[in-house]
């Protein structure tokens, strides 16, 4: 790209260039034959070099005088010459490189250029984000405030514009293109050997599809998460082994079952998986009853599916009556009109589901309804983050919001490849036990989803913790969220899986036993994980968590102190 931007500057300044070397060249020429004298009256010519230095100095109106002698008449005159030969071809090629610099197709090869080695510089992982929409936004933030730089490509130039004026804490290279050709996708860096992952996440499913494709042929090393709205879509991607499928519709439906069958796993569930500003969700049980569905759309039609399967009476209102699968309690008209409303028995319902395409429409049907029937269990479809504080102001029950749930999907998985089993074998436990983790999850973090960390029991990553194992020294589950600095006091973190080559344990007891190759999940204060880190990197530090005292090796120390090793 860098040769491109060569061959742009220099096709357009080939004539200014050929015009401003020509004026130099006849004058500093002109000045070596133009006759003149020295201080003693001889005749005298500059040389070629004396000519080329008064050419320099009068073609920029410097204009240091006539040396190394006064000038003839005749040099004077050649020297006014000069001045306009040489000023006249100054204003032609400046002229020229202002035009230049303001020709679109000039800046932008200098912005690729410019991005090129910015993503060529990038020295530590990274993420590609493709698609700078809501929820490219939302994974920019979120990626960058945990340290990660990004890289970003979107074919809205205005979109980039505005990323270009926000605050990161780490470094964000982005450019305005197409990111389905392949050569786009590796020139933003999808075949670096830091890239870890790629992230399809444009409003256009044929779009994603093709990121996810040519990512996981041209770079199998590299994760690939994406966004696909349609069934087919997803299962397109799934058979080229993406690896992270998110579907808004599907997992807004997922969600809104939890919430009406197994509350406690719903709030669990919603606040690892909605970003790293969610809180737990505080609502109410979603009743039992007649329910109305304004909008039979993509996520009408799955939501009326899953109601109905469920065992839940749900009346539909949709303004077009030609869409097919319409059910025959259907009412045909507008939500947000009472008189819609009522003859779908507003009066009698329990809940209201507005979702619509519009979000004005939305708010529209949930105020309307309310006014129709107080007690309306309500949610909400937020199609966009540009109505979030409308759709907030209105107080709803529920919302669905496709930018924040896939976000929020994806940043969960990217945290850990554990947090995903974590969460499935989670849900399958009792709510009682579900609300307690919610609990102890929720005072150790105050309230902010929790910093999950992965340990994998290695010499590598925790040389120490392995040195014990190896001299026969039992270090048990428990010795993870011991405070080292008082035994008596524990880390604010929790052991959530430990997977070994015999299975998961999901919540293993504190005295199951750590082996060498466990990987254990954890989730809790990031104070907590860094203080974890250095325990298991440090034998006396770990030997505090074990046992009150540090563990002292070597014959010397131990003769010395009087300290036996515990090995």
């Amino acid at each position: 790209m860098g040769g491109t931007f060569l061959f742009v500057f220099f096709r357009r300044m080939r004539v200014p260039l050929v015009v401003l070397i020509s004026a130099y060249a006849i004058a500093t020429i002109g000045f070596t034959l133009m006759p003149g004298v020295d201080d003693e009256g001889n005749p005298w010519r500059l040389g070629l070099f004396e000519a080329f230095y008064v050419v320099s100095y009068t073609g920029s109106t410097i204009g240091f005088g006539e040396v190394p002698y006064a000038f003839s008449p005749a040099q004077r005159l050649w020297t006014m010459v000069s001045i306009y030969l040489t000023v006249i071809a100054w204003l032609f090629s400046i002229g020229t490189i202002i035009s230049l610099l303001q020709d679109p197709a000039f800046r932008r090869s200098l912005q690729r250029a410019r991005f090129r080695r910015a993503v060529g510089g990038i020295d530590q992982p990274f993420y590609l984000v493709c698609g700078y929409g809501d929820t490219g936004r939302l994974l920019t933030r979120a990626l960058t405030d945990r340290r990660h730089p990004v890289v970003v490509i979107d074919h809205n130039a205005d979109k980039i514009d505005a990323l270009s004026v926000q605050d990161f804490r780490m470094p964000v290279a982005a450019f305005a293109m197409d990111a389905r050709p392949p050569d786009n996708l590796l020139e933003s860096g999808m075949r670096s050997r830091w890239c870890m992952g790629v992230m399809a996440v444009t409003g256009d499913d044929k779009a994603n599809l093709k990121i996810a494709v040519a990512t996981r042929l041209l770079n199998k090393r590299c994760a690939v998460h994406a966004r696909a709205d349609l069934a087919g879509v997803a299962d397109n991607m799934r058979s080229f082994d993406t690896d992270d499928v998110v579907n808004p519709v599907t997992e807004y439906v997922h969600r809104m079952r939890l919430a009406i069958e197994r509350p406690a796993a719903f709030r669990l569930y919603h606040w690892l998986q909605s970003g790293p500003h969610a809180r737990i969700p505080d609502i109410r049980r979603p009743p039992r009853g007649p329910w109305i569905l304004a909008g039979f759309g993509r996520l009408g039609k799955a939501m009326h599916a899953m109601l109905v399967e469920i065992g839940i009476e749900v009346t539909v209102i949709e303004e077009d009556e030609t869409l097919a699968g319409l059910p025959s309690n259907f009412v045909n008209g507008r939500g947000t009109q009472a008189e819609t409303l009522k003859e779908a028995g507003i009066d009698r319902a329990v809940g209201i589901l507005a979702t619509t395409r519009d979000d004005v429409d939305n708010l529209s049907i949930l105020i309307t309804a309310r006014e129709l029937n107080p007690e309306l269990f309500t949610g909400v479809l937020e199609n966009g983050l540009s109505s979030h504080a409308m759709v907030r102001a209105a107080e709803p029950d529920l919302v669905a919001q496709p930018s924040t749930v896939i976000a929020g999907t994806i940043l969960s998985r990217i945290r850990s490849p554990l947090v995903q089993p974590f969460i499935e074998r989670m849900l399958d436990c009792e709510e009682d036990d579900i609300d307690a983790l919610l609990d102890r999850l929720s005072a150790h973090c105050r309230g902010s989803p929790p910093d999950f960390l992965t340990l994998r029991i290695s010499e590598r990553r925790a040389p120490a913790l392995v040195g014990l194992i190896n001299r026969g020294i039992a270090v048990p589950v428990s010795a993870l969220v011991n405070d080292p600095i008082g035994r008596e006091r524990a880390l604010p973190i929790e052991v959530l899986l430990l997977r070994r080559d015999s299975g998961d344990l999901l919540r293993p007891h504190g005295d199951t036993e750590l082996k060498i190759g466990d990987r254990v999940l954890m989730a809790g204060h990031p104070r907590a994980g860094r203080r974890l880190r250095a325990m298991l990197e440090n034998e006396n530090i770990l030997g505090r968590a074990l046992t009150g005292r540090e563990i002292h090796q070597g014959w010397l120390w131990q003769r010395l102190t009087g300290t036996r090793d515990l090995g």
